[in-house]
């Protein structure tokens, strides 16, 4: 008697298929890198403030919650919000922008008056956004309004809104020195633009982040694990750009080693995905235009 593969297939029915690929994320599950990368956004988040903090610690910040709120983009949207995607991670940075610039007013006009204690109102716009966040979410699962419906929205815009909120304080900070509003709004030394002019791109970089792995990886075969490596490679693509901001505005000894970093990440995450896609697929055949990893 021949076995057949759908009969072996039908056997084997229940057992946990083995991960070939080690980037899976299993330790920090949704809530453990929610935690994880909220605590050390924050505390960055508010060291940052001061121009001494390196440039490059600030980027892991940035990579950090851009994993979290890629995470949470996931969450959310595997509920079948489709298209909703790319909408949901711009919606994450459009609460970043009102709650960084919201925590930096207001953590700066503290430190004005009462010093140093001034450094934790940034994270006054981040539990500002939280709110807004959550009832945003109420608002859209509520059946007298909106009635999405879709699990897990309340907590999930919560979050999203808390990871954009960081992501802005910490790239302005990168590209400014610090999060002080008046070093915002300043001219940077030699040029004519100050660093808030950069914002459109600090928008699109973090909401780049956020929405693209999922996007991108959206589909019945998707994996946490492989999704997630996309979200740290397009952080490295960020700390790369920043690092070339801030090297002109800051100079070389903030810059450089940020844009260095970037650049390792990106190199290493980008040869992990492609590895992790080629293992897990049916078939990977090359069309000649880019040179295909060893299986």
């Amino acid at each position: 008697m021949t076995v057949t593969p759908a009969v072996e297939e039908e056997e084997k029915k229940g057992e946990k298929p083995k991960e070939k690929f080690k980037f899976s994320f299993d330790y920090f599950n949704e809530s453990r890198l929610g935690i994880f990368a909220l605590v050390v956004g924050a505390i960055i988040a508010v060291a940052a403030f001061f121009p001494s903090l390196p440039a490059f610690v600030k980027g892991i910040g940035v990579m950090a919650v851009i994993l979290w709120g890629a995470d949470s983009v996931r969450k959310t949207a595997r509920y079948g919000l489709g298209t909703g995607v790319p909408s949901i991670g711009v919606l994450a940075v459009g609460f970043g922008l009102v709650g960084a610039t919201t925590g930096m007013a207001i953590g700066s006009e503290i430190y004005h008056y009462f010093g140093s204690i001034g450094i934790l109102g940034a994270l006054a716009g981040v539990a500002f956004m939280a709110v807004i966040g959550y009832v945003s979410g109420v608002l859209a699962n509520s059946e007298r309004f909106i009635g999405m419906k879709i699990p897990g929205l309340e907590r999930g815009m919560a979050e999203l809104a808390m990871a954009g909120t960081l992501a802005i304080i910490l790239e302005c900070s990168i590209v400014a020195g610090s999060w002080y509003i008046g070093d915002i709004l300043s001219p940077i030394k030699g040029y004519n633009i100050a660093p808030v002019a950069f914002i459109a791109v600090m928008f699109i970089l973090a909401g780049f982040g956020m929405l693209q792995p999922y996007n991108s990886c959206l589909g019945a075969d998707e994996r946490r694990g492989r999704t997630l490596l996309m979200a740290i490679e397009i952080g490295g693509i960020n700390c790369i750009i920043l690092g070339a901001v801030a090297t002109l505005s800051l100079g070389a000894v903030q810059g450089v080693p940020l844009l260095v970093m970037g650049a390792i990440v990106w190199v290493v995450f980008y040869r992990a995905y492609m590895k992790a896609c080629m293992d897990e697929s049916y078939a990977t055949p090359g069309t000649g235009l880019i040179k295909t990893l060893g299986g």
